[in-house]
């Protein structure tokens, strides 16, 4: 590709991470390429035109200061709850599976809900088709369709998003993983070094939309999920435990189980 090639793809890449975060604060199911979320992912998958939606959730670098839970101090307002540490094999990556998750009511359990994420308030719930035309409700139900869940969660000034895009697929989820990797990289986003999850994952550094924060991207089987933390203290390994607990939740409803893992050691 020739230089003018190049400026062209990141000025696009560029634009769909602009979107996504402009969108987030809307909240709405068409604006932001449709998602709720503030990740760059979800602006890329409608960009291309396919099922799904978002993520920063729409990258070395250096270590995260210690957290309270590490270093035995106090949480600082909005930090992740303390939660039992887990075994290090649920961090561990799992079976690619080719199980898809295509039924919206299972797509929003995926979601955390209030209970495992105690101390944080609940701002914004949704769950849509992958091309957000349709809202999914109890009147106008979404099974059998590729779909793009996201939540929101704040505590003081610290914003965590969840964005679930569920595919078709394990190749339509690796195409849409390789999208919001692109996303992130034509942004001004430093890799940072983490263990993997899922199928495959990266974690990402740099400005979000309340601030500079921390994304993670995960690919398990059919779905690309994203995690950011935002607003306060970079905190990497509060982000990451979050990126567990969601994986583990995507991995619970593969396997047939009711979604209800709570967050762990990262």
């Amino acid at each position: 590709m020739g230089m003018g090639g190049r400026r062209v793809a990141a000025g696009v890449a560029a634009g769909v991470l602009a979107a996504v975060l402009a969108g987030c604060s809307s909240g709405g199911s068409k604006g932001a390429a449709g998602t709720a979320s503030g990740a760059p992912g979800a602006a890329a998958s409608t960009a291309a035109g396919t099922a799904a939606a978002s993520a920063p959730a729409d990258p070395g670098a250096p270590s995260a200061a210690p957290t309270a839970a590490a270093s035995g101090a106090a949480p600082a307002p909005g930090s992740a709850p303390a939660a039992a540490p887990t075994s290090a094999a649920a961090a561990a990556p799992a079976a690619d599976l080719e199980t898809t998750l295509l039924d919206d009511k299972l797509v929003g359990q995926v979601l955390p809900d209030a209970k495992v994420m105690a101390g944080w308030e609940e701002e914004k719930r949704q769950v849509d088709t992958a091309d957000h035309t349709v809202t999914c409700t109890a009147a106008k139900p979404c099974t059998g369709k590729p779909l793009s869940a996201s939540v929101r969660f704040s505590s003081g000034d610290v914003v965590t998003r969840f964005i679930v895009e569920t595919l078709p697929g394990r190749d339509a989820a690796k195409n849409r993983l390789n999208e919001t990797y692109a996303s992130y990289a034509a942004g001004p986003f430093k890799k940072i070094d983490t263990p993997a999850l899922g199928s495959e994952s990266q974690a990402f550094q740099g400005p979000l939309a309340q601030g500079e924060g921390v994304g993670i991207v995960v690919r398990s089987g059919t779905v690309v999920a994203s995690v950011t933390t935002e607003g306060g203290p970079v905190d990497v390994a509060a982000t990451r435990r979050f990126a567990v607990m969601l994986v583990k939740r995507i991995e619970q409803a593969q396997s047939g189980k009711t979604p209800d893992a709570g967050p762990g050691l990262a």
